[in-house]
């Protein structure tokens, strides 16, 4: 796994948001989620997933993001709205979508509940890229890595097994009202 230049709390970067202090740039970037282990029970037992000590916490990395503009991705998983708009026409962040999920609450109504999930339990670690192409090469390498999974991320995932990521699919679709 490649280590990022920068981690915080998403609590505290839910603060910096507030008060407008930019944290990362809005160039392209990738970005890691790093989750409490043991708040996400129904992870598969065979995957290998990274863990790392933060704060004195066992933190586990259970998703993989890249961006064109980092800072605003950021900003969308961080304080987005769920709102029944952006549910039903998908662009809720799919992040946002598994979490309502596996909170198993219906996703127009999750947003206080997803909000106080990530504050207490994640960290977020983010680096800028060069350009997008540097950005899409580190994802596509550590999507595919052999070594580590990140059984969050749905899309070119080819290390979580196929029948977690059709459960959480149908898990999503089940919550997504």
């Amino acid at each position: 796994m490649t280590p990022l230049k920068n981690i915080d709390s998403v609590k505290s970067l839910r603060c910096k948001i507030a008060d407008k202090n930019s944290f990362a740039g809005n160039n392209a970037g990738v970005y890691r989620w790093w989750f409490k282990k043991g708040t996400i029970s129904s992870l598969p037992q065979n995957c290998n997933i990274e863990e790392q000590n933060i704060d004195g916490e066992i933190y586990q990395a259970l998703y993989f993001g890249i961006s064109k503009k980092l800072y605003s991705r950021i900003k969308w998983h961080i304080t987005q709205n769920h709102t029944p708009s952006s549910v039903k026409s998908g662009i809720l962040s799919t992040l946002r979508q598994t979490i309502s999920a596996i909170l198993h609450k219906n996703m127009t109504q999750s947003q206080d509940c997803v909000n106080k999930f990530i504050d207490k339990n994640c960290y977020l670690e983010w680096e800028d890229s060069i350009n997008y192409q540097q950005a899409k090469a580190i994802e596509t390498g550590e999507l595919q890595n052999t070594t580590y999974n990140y059984p969050l991320n749905i899309s070119e995932n080819k290390s979580t097994p196929k029948i977690f990521i059709t459960t959480l699919k149908e898990l999503r679709k089940k919550y997504k009202k």
